[in-house]
């Protein structure tokens, strides 16, 4: 069986959880293309090192030429006229949130149609959507043209999906939720779905690379190195840990932050380390590629991001799995990922004298600091390899895992 991938604006910076996810099918023989709706704007596009081959790989739906829109739209009127006829009623009666509704969804008929001419010309037999918003009303409509089922990813609040999520869920296979939380919203709310057609599946990283260097604790007089990583949006609490840093400089502590990552932010973050004169303190690099994180997280003696609230938070896994000590806030899907005092610490979300605290226990620590980093690595290698959320995957489109699935190998 040939499985089609639909991941909206291919390939951006966050979707390397995606690509490890995709690599690994393709590792246990999965046939699989990817499609999406266009290319990412160069201000998302992926720093990785996957980003180029992946972007010459990737169908991409929009934009197209006046030629092949009017051709698509043609074989779709003489081949599939019933299952347009069903794709525009979608686009009426689906109850999405913005309104007038059709004036939202029926513009989406038009990928749509493009979608099902490129997946029965490269034989897709089903498709999963890395997306419940738009990606899913698409495939939606591709199961109405094509008779292709689909299935779904919920990666993040069900109500940040434009809405008809039971809809959604209730025309797919089966939708995957990445938290525990995310499921029992799910069961919750929809309770009319079948069990198997919502299931856990848990993202992760690839803890075979990355994984620690053998490095010393920090002694009395170096610099703690602090590095965070994440959009620079205002919903990361970037602003908090900066003046948890100004803290513990007043503390007298020796202290460096660096912080990864672009955004809408930047300026009024480094307006505000200037107005704490951290200047020589906090570093911004920008976003950059997963190897060049994985280069400063060797240098780092800590992670910490102060998010407000994350569904489920990739980086806190990437920092555990290369065995650096890791602070997160018990908000979201964090303490999913994080035992507080075990393999890492948790404060209250816009709490800077906390979180000022916990570095600063941290940092005086280096018995902590060790057994925070062994632990952490251990957790994610344990529960959070991304091979297990692949596992799933593949588990539900072939009906068994892959023979080769080692999930403790590294």
């Amino acid at each position: 069986m040939k499985i089609g991938y639909l991941i909206p604006e291919f390939p951006s910076q966050t979707h390397i959880w995606m690509w490890r996810e995709i690599c690994h099918l393709r590792e246990w023989g999965c046939q699989l293309q990817i499609f999406s709706t266009k290319q990412p704007p160069s201000a998302i596009q992926a720093r990785h090192a996957f980003a180029k081959s992946a972007q010459e790989e990737t169908c991409y739906l929009w934009p197209q030429s006046v030629y092949y829109l009017l051709t698509t739209l043609l074989w779709v009127l003489f081949t599939r006229p019933l299952g347009l006829i069903k794709s525009i009623s979608l686009a009426f009666t689906l109850n999405v949130n913005q309104r007038p509704k059709w004036r939202y969804t029926l513009p989406l008929v038009i990928p749509a149609c493009i979608l099902a001419r490129q997946a029965l010309k490269q034989n897709i037999e089903h498709l999963h959507s890395h997306s419940c918003a738009n990606s899913a009303i698409l495939a939606m409509m591709l199961k109405r043209l094509t008779g292709i089922p689909y299935s779904l990813t919920l990666n993040a609040n069900i109500e940040w999906w434009g809405g008809a999520m039971e809809e959604k869920m209730a025309d797919a296979q089966f939708t995957i939720a990445i938290t525990q939380w995310l499921l029992n919203q799910i069961k919750q709310d929809y309770p009319h779905l079948k069990p198997e057609q919502a299931i856990l599946g848990r993202i992760g990283v690839d803890t075979i690379k990355w994984k620690p260097e053998n490095k010393s604790i920090k002694k009395e007089g170096e610099v703690f190195q602090i590095i965070t990583v994440g959009r620079l949006h205002a919903s990361k609490g970037h602003d908090v840990l900066i003046r948890a840093i100004k803290r513990l400089i007043n503390a007298n502590h020796l202290v460096q932050l660096t912080i990864v990552g672009a955004g809408d932010e930047t300026e009024s973050l480094q307006s505000l380390v200037n107005e704490l004169d951290l200047s020589g303190v906090v570093k911004f690099t920008g976003s950059l590629s997963e190897d060049e994180i994985i280069e400063l997280m060797k240098q780092s003696d800590a992670f910490v991001l102060a998010s407000h609230a994350e569904p489920l938070g990739v980086v806190y896994m990437e920092a555990m799995a290369m065995g650096v000590p890791t602070i997160g806030t018990n908000a979201g899907g964090v303490p999913e990922i994080i035992l507080p005092g075990e393999d890492g610490l948790l404060v209250p979300p816009n709490d800077e004298i906390t979180l000022a605290k916990e570095i600063e226990k941290l940092l005086n620590n280096p018995d902590e600091q060790q057994k925070l980093g062994h632990n952490g690595r251990q957790k994610i290698v344990n529960k959070f390899d991304s091979r297990f959320g692949a596992a799933t995957l593949y588990q539900r489109f072939f009906g068994n895992l892959p023979q080769n699935f080692q999930p403790n190998n590294n």
